[in-house]
């Protein structure tokens, strides 16, 4: 018999927390979360879960723990949006039908209980970019930051109970070589066009002008942000200035940019890190002493970068400036040593990104899917 309980006591979020370990135990490629981090990530910090309605569920089956999950409801968005939607997070379950069933249903009974029409995931958390989708496919490597890693039965997990296709997701990997052509080509062209449309790129200052650059990335996601994305609210500068302080320790200045006119005004960005993950991997969950050694020893060794997010300004769409931001993204990286480049996660609504990302030559490598059921 199935059981679930809602995650209270720090025992309960350790339990939640330490299921994936059980999960993934025979795994070579899944990255396990710092354990401390990761409570407080399901506990609010960095996201907006403390601020929305919500639960945090866990499965028994004969006392032992075999699955888990977190569902919210996230109010200002469903204004915004008219909406009537809720979500699920940080879906892990052993593969069990009846463990799964037990905890969707679970999901379809608070959104009952708000009286909501949808219930709509894997979703990040609230306020969050991060582990979005369930792969459908790429599980034989290493998950790039931030991004999800889940067992391929989980996909089926969701069909079988009567989930069907929301919205897919996309990853995009190229090597130096896969786009060499494309950057010598931009490499000719780009001046002219920057001088045409009088644009140019600037690595981020955040030591010396953070608060330039928080000012700047909030205005171009005010204009830039199409407002018919339906997963999508409004960015308050809060919300810019938690994204940066999250980026800080780990930020690579010359892999976050921003396009501005030769005037100064702000038409574009993009965030970029390298991949952490390559060295988080061998860390197991854990982050004493000698594993802080070992990352600062490491992490000029990373040779994958992660594009996160690129957002143009509307009036500046077809005018260069995403390849000029991809470019010199490139450049950048290749500077530093970074042999593979990922884009992700992109919503397969954007279409203009994908083109872009195609345009340069790069290849899609991951689809993650996002679930949903009517109620």
């Amino acid at each position: 018999m199935i059981t679930i309980k809602e995650a209270k006591t720090k025992e309960d979020l350790l339990a939640f927390t330490k299921l994936a370990n059980k999960i993934y135990a025979e795994n070579p490629y899944w990255v396990a979360p710092i354990t401390k981090d990761y409570i407080a990530y399901i506990q609010g910090k960095d996201n907006e879960l403390a601020d929305c309605p919500h639960k945090i569920l866990l499965a028994y089956k004969d006392d032992e723990v075999v699955g888990r999950v977190i569902v919210y409801v996230d109010e200002e968005l469903n204004r915004y949006q008219n909406s009537s939607v809720g979500n699920f997070a940080e879906y892990e379950a052993v593969d069990d039908l009846e463990v799964a069933e037990a905890l969707i249903n679970a999901c379809l009974d608070f959104c009952k209980d708000h009286g909501l029409a949808t219930l709509k995931g894997p979703f990040a958390l609230p306020g969050g970019e991060d582990h979005r989708g369930f792969m459908v496919n790429g599980f034989d490597q290493i998950p790039t930051i931030m991004n999800i890693y889940n067992m391929d039965y989980y996909p089926r997990q969701m069909e079988d109970l009567g989930l069907e296709k929301y919205l897919d997701v996309y990853a995009y990997a190229a090597t130096p070589e896969d786009i060499k052509d494309r950057v010598d080509h931009l490499e000719r062209i780009l001046p002219q066009v920057q001088k045409r449309y009088k644009f140019h790129i600037d690595p981020v200052d955040i030591k010396k002008n953070l608060q330039r650059e928080l000012d700047d990335v909030y205005a171009v996601l005010q204009e830039g942000l199409p407002k018919e994305w339906e997963d999508f609210k409004p960015i308050t500068h809060t919300d810019v200035q938690n994204i940066f302080q999250q980026l800080k320790p780990f930020a690579v200045e010359d892999l976050i940019v921003v396009a501005r006119t030769d005037e100064g005004e702000p038409i574009g960005f993009a965030i970029s890190l390298p991949d952490y993950n390559e060295i988080l991997h061998g860390f197991h969950g854990k982050l004493g002493p000698l594993q802080a050694i070992q990352f600062l020893l490491k992490r000029k060794s990373i040779k994958r970068v992660r594009l996160f997010v690129l957002i143009i300004v509307p009036k500046y769409h077809q005018k260069g400036v995403s390849a000029a931001i991809y470019y010199t993204l490139f450049k950048n990286a290749m500077k530093r040593g970074f042999t593979e480049l990922e884009g992700s996660t992109i919503w397969e609504y954007n279409q203009p990104m994908i083109n872009d990302v195609e345009r340069i030559g790069a290849k899609r490598s991951i689809t993650y899917r996002i679930f949903q059921k009517k109620i």
